[in-house]
C-alpha cells in the first residue's frame, strides 16, 4: 500500500445532518490540499464539503505512472454518484483538470451547480502542446522525460503544515513528463469540449488572467458552449487561484465561488 502525503489527504468536513454537498475535483499531478481555502469556507457558508484524492495523485512518481485517464474519471464519478445518493442539493466544482473531468461527470450525473476554475479544456482548433497518439507512441518507449521544476515559496499552500509536502511533490510529479498520462488527459480534454454543449445547470468559469498553463481560449470557449453559464475572469491570478502569489486574486475568486454557491443554514 503507498502512503499518501498531508498534502493529498481527502478533505471531508461535514455539519451533521446536511443536506447540500459540495464536491470538489483537484487537477492532474495535484492533491486535494490545494482546493483546502475554498473547502473552508464553502463549509463555512453551511455546506458539507468533499475532496477526494484522484488515484496515483499525493503519493509517488511510481504510483502515479500506474494509473490512468479512467481511473481518474472513474474516482470523480463515484464520488458524484454517492454524494448524489445522500445529499438533496449537490454542486461540483473542479479545478484545472478537475474542471476537464467535472464537465464529464456533470454530463452524465444531475448537479445542481457547476463550477468550473482555470478548467483545463481547449477552444476548438487550439494549438496543443503535443498529439495525444504521438505521447501514446513514445509511451511505449519511455515512461517519463525529465522537464525543469523549481519551487516558488510565493505560493501560500493552507493545508496542514504546508507547504512541507511541496519539495517532495515536485521531484516526484511536476519535474518529470509522463507520457501515457499526459496523452490521457489531453484526450479527457477533448472529450470535456465535445461535451461542454450537454451541459445544462448552471455554471460558473471562473478564468484567470494569468494562466500560464491553459490560458483564457478553453474558458471564454466554455462560457458560450455551456447554455446556462457565468463566466468571471480574475485578471490578477495565475493558474493556481486558489492558492494565488496575489491574495487579492485569491480573495475575488473564492468570494465568486461563495456568491454563485450561495449561502445555506447547516
Amino acid at each position: 500500500m503507498v502512503n499518501v502525503c498531508k498534502a493529498g489527504r481527502p478533505i471531508e468536513l461535514k455539519h451533521g445532518g446536511n443536506d447540500a454537498a459540495v464536491l470538489l475535483i483537484h487537477g492532474y499531478a495535484g492533491y486535494p490540499g490545494e482546493l483546502t481555502r475554498p473547502a473552508r469556507d464553502l463549509y463555512a457558508a453551511g455546506y458539507d464539503v468533499f475532496a477526494p484524492r484522484l488515484p496515483g495523485h499525493g503519493t509517488d512518481g511510481e504510483d502515479f505512472s500506474k494509473t490512468r485517464g479512467k481511473d481518474w474519471l472513474g474516482e470523480a464519478m463515484k464520488a458524484a454518484e454517492d454524494l448524489r445518493k445522500s445529499y438533496k442539493t449537490l454542486y461540483l466544482l473542479g479545478h484545472s483538470m478537475g474542471g476537464t473531468l467535472s464537465i464529464l461527470v456533470a454530463s452524465k450525473v444531475a448537479v445542481d451547480k457547476l463550477i468550473l476554475a482555470a478548467p483545463g479544456v481547449y477552444a476548438p482548433g487550439a494549438k496543443k502542446p503535443a498529439s495525444p497518439a504521438l505521447l501514446k507512441v513514445l509511451s511505449k518507449f519511455k515512461k517519463r522525460i525529465r522537464t525543469k521544476w523549481q519551487s516558488d515559496p510565493e505560493y501560500v499552500m493552507y493545508y496542514e503544515d504546508a507547504p512541507g509536502d511541496d519539495e517532495y511533490l515536485g521531484s516526484e510529479y511536476w519535474s518529470w513528463l509522463y507520457l501515457a498520462q499526459l496523452s490521457d488527459l489531453m484526450k479527457l480534454m477533448d472529450e470535456a469540449q465535445a461535451a461542454a454543449s450537454s451541459i445544462t445547470c448552471p455554471t460558473l468559469v471562473i478564468g484567470a488572467g494569468k494562466d500560464a498553463i491553459v490560458g483564457l481560449g478553453g474558458p471564454e470557449y466554455l462560457s458560450t458552449a455551456i447554455k446556462d453559464c457565468k463566466y468571471v475572469v480574475v485578471q490578477g491570478a495565475t493558474h493556481y487561484l486558489f492558492y494565488d502569489k496575489d491574495k487579492s486574486a485569491e480573495e475575488e475568486a473564492v468570494q465568486a465561488v461563495l456568491s454563485f454557491c450561495g449561502a445555506r443554514d447547516a
